[in-house]
Formats: structure tokens, C-alpha cells, sequence
């Protein structure tokens, strides 16, 4: 059963995770053969003010998702 959690700073739009959850899925599906059905997948969206890089958080780098 396939887990997959995608940890990332806030912003894209629920289309955008739509198409990310197609693709994850079709890939788990495809190449690591395990059913569609047992594939879960999870965002977990951060404000920019927790996720940094570099020991610089993202809204002191200024920059978009």
C-alpha cells in the first residue's frame, strides 16, 4: 500500500494537485505495480515562514512556490 506525502510551501491551486496526484498515481500504478486502489497520496502545505532552504526560510528569500 503505497504512501506518498508531498511536503511543500503553499500555493498551488487544486488543479494543479489534481494533475500531481494523476501522474504520482499513474507512475506507482505503472512502474512499481501496485494497484490504483491502494495508492494513497497527501499534501502537506507549509507557509512560506516554515519551509526553508539553506538555513533561509522561503518568505525571507521572497520568492513564489
Amino acid at each position: 500500500m503505497p504512501y506518498v506525502q508531498i511536503t511543500w510551501v503553499a500555493g498551488r491551486s487544486p488543479e494543479q494537485k489534481k494533475k500531481i496526484v494523476e501522474r504520482v498515481t499513474a507512475a506507482l500504478v505503472e512502474e512499481g505495480r501496485a494497484k490504483r486502489e491502494n495508492i494513497h497520496v497527501t499534501f502537506v502545505d507549509l507557509p512560506p515562514t516554515d519551509y526553508a532552504e539553506g538555513g533561509i526560510t522561503v518568505a525571507e528569500q521572497k520568492r513564489a512556490p
